[in-house]
């Protein structure tokens, strides 16, 4: 585990915010159909919103920036990073523009199915304001607003802050405007494979070739199958999952290991230590409704690491 634990980290997340409507169900059918949900929950989502709730929840100070329309869902975006800690002083209105909204369908298994209309304003937003960036010592993207995240990247490369990509499903030629920037870059399953089809493993070796010179570390998220990861010039190395005795609802769960995983570069880690902090994160929230809300606190994650 940790040996030690500063908090006096800064951290910012730039890229994705959503209305999320959440439905639990029992099963997903097979063909369409009326399904009864026995649950339901309106709340915040997107990929580095989630992740700047987790960091939060885990007791670090991080800011959010993105863009997002001048429709009525800026007030509900605002509450919810005011309750979660969150500084949500780059949430930036875009006029004429819409915001995100996701609808989500989870099972008694907690998988989840996500249905998402994405806002304008991530087409066309204004400048992104360097000034967000002031004492970070680690950035958060996603490549929801390419624009965004690519000025973020090259502004804290210019700054020596250390950034995480996170190489969700894509576009492949936004991601290639983007994985030469970041340091490290940490994809889903179905990310990678946007990318580099084929055997996980043997996708983080041939992306080297593609990714230019600056990301030291490739790693990709497999579930309860673990991860793979690699560190520029080493071999690939396997991190079994934790286990989960009781899966609930993934909803948020890498998002939780990118939050947390970011707040672990922050310590200066080694990357065994890192992934497993950022692991274990995930796996409490899975066993926890709803959303990102599940996300666990840093002395849940400690206690899990020492057991």
């Amino acid at each position: 585990m940790p040996s030690s634990l500063q908090l006096s980290s800064r951290l910012l997340c730039v890229g994705h915010v959503a209305l999320d409507l959440a439905f639990g169900v029992q099963a997903f059918p097979s063909q369409p159909t009326k399904t009864p949900a026995h649950s339901f929950h309106q709340g915040v989502g997107g990929m580095s919103a989630n992740s700047a709730v987790a960091i939060a929840r885990l007791g670090a100070q991080v800011r959010f920036a993105g863009p997002v329309g001048d429709d009525a869902s800026v007030d509900i975006f605002r509450a919810h990073f005011r309750r979660e800690g969150v500084d949500a002083c780059g949430l930036t209105p875009t006029p004429g523009q819409t915001s995100s909204v996701s609808t989500i369908v989870i099972d008694a298994r907690g998988e989840r199915m996500i249905f998402n209309h994405r806002g304008s304003a991530l087409t066309v937003p204004p400048p992104f304001d360097p000034s967000w960036l002031q004492d970070t010592q680690v950035l958060l993207t996603d490549p929801r607003c390419v624009a965004w995240a690519e000025a973020a990247l090259l502004e804290a490369q210019r700054h020596q802050v250390t950034c995480l990509l996170d190489g969700d499903v894509a576009p492949p030629q936004d991601l290639a405007r983007l994985l030469p920037l970041a340091d490290w870059v940490a994809f889903s399953e179905p990310g990678l494979a946007v990318q580099q089809p084929g055997d996980p493993e043997q996708a983080l070796t041939r992306l080297w070739s593609v990714v230019g010179d600056r990301p030291q570390m490739l790693l990709v998220t497999l579930g309860e199958r673990g991860l793979y990861w690699q560190r520029r010039g080493q071999p690939v190395r396997h991190l079994p999952a934790f286990e989960v005795p009781q899966v609930r609802d993934t909803l948020g769960a890498g998002d939780t290991f990118h939050g947390a995983l970011g707040l672990a570069l922050t310590q200066r880690w080694d990357d065994l230590t890192a992934l497993r902090f950022a692991s274990a994160a995930a796996a409490l929230k899975c066993q926890r409704a709803p959303g990102i809300l599940g996300a666990p606190r840093l002395h849940e994650v400690l206690a899990l690491l020492s057991a």
